[in-house]
């Protein structure tokens, strides 16, 4: 199959290997559970595919779950995907990881591993992933794979029972060693559509995160990559701040620390589920197809929810009117978890464009 080169090349694949898990997280997309489901794609399976896509791009794989360590065949997995890609990244709550779980790891030849904390003490995040001492098996397996010489991101969903500490989880990641840290902000689907909304930020607290996010950025330039997830209006604040202060917009790239622009769903970015399913990203949950039934790269070349998610000038709403829409676009997820319209504004967005000042977010201000 003919590579695509284009704008809208396949850059960023998460990998959903099983939604099996040890933990309980309160905002978990997969609905994490502790049995095994039969639907679950082989290794074969698995391989196959992977050799698939690699026919027609060389995206960033990232093997995710659930727990994809729970999976007994993980290290034929990562292996056969670090032999064909040219950066495997995974994502672990950390708690499995011991001394041979770590040198294994590195051995696949992974070349990042994330590992989520969502609080900066033990009974934040403990309360979050469902688990009495996770975070303290978290940072053990954090601090054993950087002794490997892993390369470390610290991954941190934001709701109000931990906004408040997002300083204080930067100091940690950066006494840690952690080469990334990723904020990501909620999206409500899966057990995260059970959080009520009084545990949500609010648009302005989100913006306020936003921009510290991006001021923390300037400041630690060279020691830590900090990125925004699910939250492409930080593409817009990073564009207001630059001005504010006089200065460049960091350089846009394609790898590891990629500042490209905001929602890349099902335009730089998918997700293949357990079972194959094929959607724009893991948040959205659109089903375009199913790697048992067609190659990806023919999904991804042919989808119509992916060729809409790739114009901006089909977005509804305040996103529709806004002047940031092509560096935004606002987070498709989010507005399908509103109310069923993948195309429509962004709920968590406090910026109001002027041809849409009448317009209100469906979300208290």
């Amino acid at each position: 199959m003919k590579r695509d080169n284009s704008d809208n090349a396949l850059r960023l694949v998460f990998w959903e290997l099983t939604a099996r898990c040890n933990l309980k997280c309160r905002h978990c997309r997969a609905e994490a559970k502790d049995f095994f489901d039969p639907g679950e794609l082989a290794t074969d399976e698995i391989l196959r595919v992977a050799e698939n896509i690699r026919e027609f791009a060389d995206p960033i794989i990232v093997l995710t779950g659930g727990e994809p360590l729970v999976r007994s065949d993980f290290f034929d997995i990562a292996t056969a995907c670090s032999g064909l890609f040219t950066r495997v990244a995974m994502a672990t709550n950390g708690t499995l990881i011991n001394d041979e779980l770590a040198r294994r790891i590195v051995d696949t030849g992974i070349q990042r591993v994330s590992i989520s904390l969502d609080g900066a003490q033990a009974q934040t995040h403990d309360a979050f992933r469902g688990q009495p001492g996770s975070f303290i098996e978290a940072l053990r397996g954090f601090d054993t794979l950087k002794r490997l010489g892993m390369s470390l991101q610290v991954n941190v969903t934001v709701t109000r029972h931990n906004d408040r500490e997002v300083d204080d989880l930067l100091t940690l990641a950066l006494s840690r060693g952690a080469d990334a840290f990723h904020v990501f902000m909620l999206v409500p689907v899966g057990c995260g559509a059970q959080m009520s909304e009084d545990q949500r930020l609010s648009p302005q607290r989100t913006e306020e995160i936003l921009r510290w996010l991006f001021e923390k950025s300037l400041d630690l330039k060279g020691r830590v990559h900090i990125k925004a997830t699910c939250a492409p209006h930080y593409f817009r604040i990073m564009r207001e701040v630059s001005r504010e202060k006089g200065i460049a917009m960091p350089a846009a790239g394609h790898g590891m620390h990629a500042v490209t622009r905001g929602c890349l769903a099902g335009s730089g970015v998918c997700f293949i589920s357990r079972t194959g399913d094929v959607q724009p990203c893991g948040y959205l949950p659109l089903k375009v197809g199913n790697i048992r039934e067609q190659k990806l790269g023919e999904i991804w070349q042919t989808s119509e929810v992916f060729a809409a998610l790739r114009d901006p000038e089909r977005l509804t709403g305040k996103c529709g009117a806004c002047g940031y829409r092509k560096v935004c676009q606002g987070c498709r997820a989010r507005a399908y978890a509103m109310d069923g319209n993948f195309l429509g504004e962004e709920p968590d967005c406090s910026y109001l464009p002027p041809r849409s000042a009448g317009t209100q977010n469906g979300r208290k201000h």
